[in-house]
């Protein structure tokens, strides 16, 4: 039996989820400039990746993948810089375009 949680389309979806995620963090201490270009790539390369996943295992693993993700919360989040709001875009957006492969 294959476990699709192995397969390497899963497998890179995690790796940049996580980056992802550790990306989210340190948000607060960029100037804007670079903070800008940052979020448009979180915003930009998480969807696509969800995507190619969905395509070679399917919508559901890689949605479950992607809601592991969305349920751990945000680190080093600051409230004078919307980490929450910007995290919870990515993992949705991410979600919706491992939907649409279908």
């Amino acid at each position: 039996m294959n476990d699709s949680t192995d397969h390497p389309a899963i497998v890179r979806l995690r790796a940049e989820l996580d980056a992802a995620w550790k990306g989210i963090g340190a948000l607060a201490q960029m100037d804007d400039g670079r903070r800008d270009r940052v979020v448009a790539e979180l915003r930009t390369a998480v969807p696509d990746v969800a995507s190619l996943a969905a395509r070679e295992v399917g919508t559901e693993a890689a949605v479950a993948e992607i809601s592991r993700f969305a349920g751990v919360g945000v680190p080093g989040s600051d409230p004078a810089f919307p980490t929450a709001v910007i995290w919870d875009d990515v993992v949705r957006t991410a979600a919706e375009a491992a939907r649409a492969t279908c």
